[in-house]
């Protein structure tokens, strides 16, 4: 009996449907979302770190993260910098080093430094300043305080409610008191504007005490943007660009400078977990060697400074 090709039409059709949908399900399970958090170094388990010690015995670890979803869940990356080099390491739940890479080869270095290029003309000129407001990730407002704490060093950054004048500028001062091991360290009073039209905050200088024993021993790291060879940096651009690198001072005692290097953070910390934060990584114009780095969490700023972890923060003073 000839087959009625109607039919025979009818199955091909099923049969290539049913292909497409087997297909389409496997693939859509067969691709995880990679979703990592930071981790400080104190947080670091034993072996991880017996595996990075190992690995560069006299290197200093600088940023960590842990996949939690993805193609290798809990595994480790940490940069690590050693002998002048930066390398990534990738480090098994185990122990085991999967691979290691150098982030800035030797032969590389010295080219793409001479290409780096800095922000550091901001067009003052052309902003209205305030010494009230906020971003997404800095608030100047009277009253807020955030608290900062590791096992040795404490730091309370509080929003005062005084104001400077640097030049014609009228600043806010946010005073900085940190203590190591319960004895007060180094006070410091920042001087801050925020530019209206753009949501750029604005360093305008500082005033630094610092302490030995109870007593004032030094001023180290003080400057003002109304001296001599120096001027007003970023501390917090308004709108925050992957990749983007800045001043946030500029003066003869003091270059920092910072670049966003991740916009996507989660991170746990003693006041709360945070996402949807910045990663900023700091350097200086002056000593090629200080590089450390910051978490800020939308709506909250400062949760992490190296080793520093938020414990309570407050709201402004209404």
């Amino acid at each position: 009996m000839k087959p009625n090709s109607g039919w025979l039409y009818t199955m091909l059709i099923i049969t290539g449907l049913s292909t497409i949908l087997v297909t389409t399900n496997f693939s859509c399970h067969s691709v995880t979302q990679e979703r990592k958090v930071t981790v400080l170094p104190s947080e670091l388990p034993v072996v991880i770190r017996k595996a990075v010690e190992q690995a560069f015995p006299e290197g200093q670890i600088m940023a960590i993260q842990k996949e939690v979803e993805g193609e290798d869940p809990g595994q480790y990356d940490v940069e690590v910098h050693s002998y002048g080099k930066d390398y990534e390491i990738e480090i098994s739940p185990g122990g085991k080093v999967i691979e290691i890479e150098e982030k800035t080869p030797a032969a590389e270095t010295a080219g793409a430094e001479e290409g780096r290029k800095w922000t550091d003309s901001f067009s003052l000129e052309n902003c209205t300043f305030s010494s009230t407001g906020r971003n997404r990730f800095f608030i100047l407002e009277p009253g807020y305080q955030l608290v900062l704490e590791s096992s040795e060093e404490k730091v309370v950054i509080t929003v005062l409610s005084e104001t400077k004048k640097i030049g014609n500028i009228e600043t806010r001062i946010v005073e900085e008191r940190e203590e190591e091991n319960g004895e007060l360290k180094e006070v410091s009073r920042n001087f801050f504007a925020i530019c209206k039209e753009h949501g750029d905050i604005f360093y305008f200088g500082e005033e630094v005490d610092d302490y030995k024993n109870g007593k004032i021993v030094g001023h180290s790291g003080a400057w003002r943007a109304d001296e001599k060879d120096s001027k007003a940096g970023i501390i917090m651009p308004g709108t925050v660009l992957l990749g983007a690198r800045h001043y946030q001072e500029i003066s003869p005692k003091a270059m920092d400078r910072a670049e966003v290097i991740s916009d996507d953070v989660t991170m746990k910390t003693p006041a709360g977990t945070f996402k949807n934060c910045i990663r900023v990584e700091e350097t200086s114009g002056i000593d090629p060697d200080e590089k450390c780095y910051k978490t800020y969490a939308p709506g909250v700023g400062l949760i992490q400074d190296e080793d520093l972890l938020l414990t309570g923060y407050n709201r402004p003073i209404k």
